[in-house]
């Protein structure tokens, strides 16, 4: 049965209907929300904030996207995607003091080799600031959603010019990381491929509670081996370090042009003095740890320098007194080798203590186990509690296992200045000093 509707009712009615479609209507005229003020976004790309793709002379704007989004995910609680398929180019990026921060490389970030534009800052201590450096941050992760190492994930330093500058000695200062890590805690870096970084790929430098895992660092050894060449820093034995191809023959066949009637290590040794393999490729090492409570694992490196290396804390470091509970495993590496320090002595202790290697396959090696002193004579210094389990070498270049004073030669360095351990003792006539550090105990 059906009432009917006052005349005050009807007006009412009528006057509701005509509210809800004037809403409808502006609500669908009006343009979308932009991620930087909407609270349902489930992700932001580094294009919402100006970046544009396959533009290097954006590289500038593009580095400013970067950290004016990351802040701005890190505040909706969102991921910063840099988006699939597409290629940003670069400088220098420092992000600053972020929490709870992911940020999705699924495309391809890419730095510019323009050492007159990329920021020289002292937020970077005076020297090229890293292509991704995080100062501060807590619980941040770097991660990617590509299908595989070559889709996306990929970050390209470009290194080829800055070695070649590096060479030459032509740089004001430090060369730019591919990551640097400052003062943060509750670090993930994974699923990324590394490329060529200028200088060293990823620096941990005073953190805790660090997960890197699924990364891929490679440094392209054949341009850096031509590149040495050109410069004349390669002897008759150029193509030493591409035995991976068919190591028993081409030895044999370099013994033999070289018609050496010497004992084999007294060639090699002088061989790789030749070739200067501490700095082939010039200090691009794979992962520099300072810091507590870090796991490294399922990696692949390939760069010839320092593989993983846990670097010494002191007091001075923030966040721990001694670089500690370190596991590294299931590693896959072509590199200078397994590496500690260098350690020297210091008015505060320097110290490297609990660490673990295990489960790693190294091909071609300078070192193996590389465990490493360094000059001082003030203060003291420890490295403690180092264990190595089931590490396959593989056809050691010079020694499987080195523990000792750095042996080391930096470009543009002399001997006389910085009093080095020569790469050919002790087999041959050291210009530099091989002294064992009494400061600084190995136990």
């Amino acid at each position: 049965m059906s009432v009917p509707l006052s005349l005050a009712a009807l007006l009412l009615l009528l006057l509701a209907r005509t509210t809800s479609a004037i809403g409808t209507s502006a609500a669908s005229s009006s343009p979308s929300p932009s991620p930087s003020t909407s609270t349902s976004t489930t992700s932001i790309s580094i294009e919402d904030f100006g970046a544009v793709a396959g533009d290097a002379s954006r590289a500038l704007e593009n580095s400013e996207a970067l950290a004016a989004g990351a802040a701005r995910a890190a505040e909706l609680g969102v991921p910063l995607v840099v988006p699939a398929a597409k290629k940003f180019f670069v400088f220098g990026t420092y992000i600053s003091e972020v929490e709870n921060l992911v940020l999705s490389i699924d495309g391809i970030i890419e730095g510019v080799p323009d050492f007159e534009k990329w920021p020289i800052t002292e937020a970077c201590h005076g020297h090229y600031c890293p292509m991704l450096g995080f100062y501060k941050c807590r619980n941040v992760t770097v991660t990617s959603s590509a299908p595989s190492w070559d889709a996306g994930g990929i970050i390209d330093g470009r290194g080829y010019e800055w070695w070649w500058s590096e060479i030459l000695q032509t740089l004001p200062c430090q060369r730019p990381k591919i990551m640097h890590w400052k003062y943060t805690t509750g670090i993930v870096i994974e699923k990324l491929h590394l490329r060529n970084s200028p200088f060293w790929n990823i620096d941990l430098d005073d953190v805790s509670n660090v997960v890197v895992r699924h990364v891929q660092v490679e440094t392209d050894l054949d341009s850096q081996r031509k590149m040495m060449r050109k410069h004349g820093r390669t002897s008759h034995i150029k193509d030493l370090l591409s035995l991976d191809r068919t190591p028993d023959a081409a030895l044999k066949a370099k013994l033999d042009q070289s018609q050496s009637t010497v004992n084999w290590r007294d060639w090699l040794a002088r061989t790789l003095i030749d070739l200067h393999v501490p700095t082939f490729p010039l200090n691009t090492d794979g992962i520099d740890v300072k810091g507590t409570n870090i796991h490294i694992h399922d990696c692949k490196i390939r760069n010839f320098d320092d593989i993983v290396v846990p670097k010494p804390c002191d007091t001075n470091c923030k966040l721990g007194n001694c670089t500690q509970d370190i596991l590294v495993e299931n590693i896959e590496a072509q590199g200078v080798g397994l590496s500690i320090g260098s350690v020297s002595p210091s008015p505060r202790h320097n110290c490297v203590k609990n660490v673990t290697f295990r489960n790693i396959k190294l091909s071609y090696p300078a070192k193996g186990v590389y465990i490493k002193s360094d000059p001082g004579d003030r203060g003291s210094g420890e490295i403690s509690s180092i264990r190595f389990e089931n590490i396959n070498i593989f056809r050691p270049l010079w020694w499987s296992v080195w523990i000792g004073p750095q042996q080391q030669h930096q470009p543009g360095w002399n001997w006389t200045e910085h009093e080095e351990c020569a790469l050919d003792f002790p087999l041959g006539s050291s210009k530099g000093h091989c002294m064992a550090q009494k400061l600084v105990g190995f136990g």
